[in-house]
């Protein structure tokens, strides 16, 4: 099979990392076209106002923020992809934490507990919970001589590891808005008010149900994206996520019966209830491609070639 390549060498830890700094990407991407769109807006209301500067200013912190979302994802992918790159990824990730926490205590020094600021908050759980252990936990596969495993993948392989990986990353992401509704919930109690992506929602107990949904949502989303990954570079392993995808793309067609029956046409079909459809198709067809392609060749690991069997 002349289309067969071996994967990046990852150990399990520097898969999760290579999964967070992607999500950071995205959320360093939209805080960029973010401040971007503050900044050009913020002068026209500036200039209106006779404020500009603080319009400006506003903005540029927006950047700022963006700019290192955007450097912890590149140095954290680049740590992924090879453990002896992980010193910088660490050294930021410890140097963000130490200014997290001499902002806590100059602000307890002027009488103010900003700990529980939602975005001190969340700059402490994502820096010193998540990117600063993954780093130390890579530094010490690092020094401890231990690598992950290489496979051969086919095309049809390497696709459905992206698909997976999307699929992954889609309930990472809904993992993290339930936790930012969840502790918006507890820290501001009913009837506090909440905008997510310019959704502006009332926080009260009728969210519990949905909130739940939703994470239940998010746990099928990692454990599929898990499987295929799994299944992607083991073809052996591929009949659980198939039996995902197909019970997936079967939901999504009796949802699309049942909507042309109720609007008596296609006009009336959700943007997203179509995408997931072509997106569940597309993996259960790379899926049965996986299962009845014929036996990869083994892989030396030494010299990283390829023996046909």
């Amino acid at each position: 099979m002349s289309d067969v390549k071996p994967s990046i060498r990852r150990t399990p830890t520097q898969a999760v990392l290579r999964i967070v700094s992607i999500i950071m990407l995205i959320l360093g991407g939209l805080t960029l076209a973010g401040g971007i769109v503050a900044i050009v807006a913020g002068n026209a209301f500036g200039l209106a106002s006779g404020d500009l500067w603080t319009s400006i200013t506003f903005g540029v912190i927006i950047l700022v923020a963006a700019g290192l979302l955007i450097l912890t994802a590149v140095l954290g992918l680049a740590a992924s992809n090879d453990s002896s790159n992980v010193g910088r990824y660490r050294f930021l990730c410890y140097l963000v934490g130490l200014a997290v926490l001499v902002a806590i205590v100059w602000g307890w020094g002027l009488g103010t507990f900003i700990l529980f600021n939602p975005l001190v908050l969340a700059t402490t759980i994502v820096y010193v919970l998540i990117c600063s252990t993954l780093a130390d936990k890579v530094k010490e596969e690092h020094d401890a001589g231990v690598r992950g495993e290489t496979f051969l993948r086919s095309r049809h392989q390497r696709t459905l590891h992206l698909l997976s990986e999307v699929i992954v990353l889609k309930g990472a992401l809904t993992g993290v808005v339930v936790a930012v509704v969840a502790v918006a919930l507890i820290s501001s109690g009913e009837g506090g008010r909440i905008t997510l992506s310019g959704i502006s929602m009332t926080l009260d107990q009728s969210l519990l149900p949905q909130l739940a949904a939703t994470a239940v949502s998010a746990a099928v989303d990692l454990v599929a994206g898990g499987l295929g990954i799994w299944g992607s570079n083991r073809p052996e392993k591929i009949r659980p996520f198939l039996v995902l995808a197909v019970l997936a793309l079967v939901i999504d067609v009796v949802q699309v019966a049942g909507s042309i029956v109720e609007h008596g046409g296609i006009s009336g079909l959700a943007f997203d209830l179509i995408l997931d459809l072509l997106f569940m198709g597309a993996c259960t067809w790379m899926s049965v491609r996986i299962l009845r392609q014929p036996p990869l060749p083994e892989l030396v690991e030494n010299s990283a070639t390829v023996v046909p069997q």
